[in-house]
């Protein structure tokens, strides 16, 4: 089952790419165009929620193919007995010329609460950002934050710190979830993009083990390519 992803793209291709898709249903997309010799791309979304009864996507902004910015927000959101959050808002900037290109993006949620009270936050930011020039290309996640999480009634960071990339945590009957999840691919010359999903729960079925179904929340993706 494929989850939010960004993938590196080969310097042929710039002209465009989708940037991720969940469980097979493919999400608005970010695209790259060239400008003058280099591309950026870029996608957030506050959350989606994605099961067998359909895919919801919360604030999502998809940065345009030629750069600049795109935005969205909301009050709050919510889906019966899965997922609820307030203040939730995306931001995409990328931009390309002759010296070089970057492309950021963040995506924030607050009061998050996961499956009736599995997961909660306080506040969820994730931040992904890529930038590139002929010295080569690379991207981080600095600034990302996950504050006051708690999982299965255990708090999972000491003095309200974000959790360290990529932490797993099972969720007995229902799968896993993956803090301050990160991938970076690209070739680090050419290309470089970022995903960052600051939670993500991969619901599975208890039997098979098969995952079906997936909650996003704090998703941000960036790209460059040279």
């Amino acid at each position: 089952m494929k989850s939010i992803v960004t993938r590196g793209i080969p310097r042929s291709l710039l002209a465009l790419v989708a940037l991720g898709a969940i469980s097979g249903h493919t999400l608005p997309a970010g695209r790259w165009q060239a400008q003058t010799s280099y591309g950026v791309g870029g996608q957030g979304y506050a959350a989606v929620v994605n099961l067998a009864t359909g895919t919801q996507q919360f604030a999502g902004a998809a940065l345009p193919a030629e750069g600049g910015m795109a935005n969205a927000d909301l009050d709050n959101a919510a889906v019966a007995n899965t997922f609820t959050a307030s203040t939730l808002t995306s931001i995409t900037t990328g931009m390309a010329d002759s010296a070089g290109a970057s492309a950021q993006t963040t995506a924030e949620a607050a009061d998050v609460n996961i499956l009736n009270g599995l997961i909660t936050a306080r506040q969820v930011l994730a931040v992904a950002a890529s930038y590139g020039d002929q010295q080569g290309a690379a991207s981080e996640a600095g600034g990302s934050m996950l504050l006051g999480v708690v999982v299965n009634g255990v708090p999972l960071a000491a003095d309200d710190a974000t959790p360290a990339p990529n932490t797993r945590t099972d969720l007995p009957g229902v799968g896993y979830v993956v803090l301050n999840e990160q991938t970076v691919t690209g070739d680090g010359v050419h290309s470089s993009s970022m995903t960052v999903n600051m939670i993500h729960v991969y619901v599975r079925d208890a039997l098979t083990g098969v995952t079906t179904g997936e909650i996003v929340v704090g998703s941000a993706q960036s790209a460059v390519a040279l």
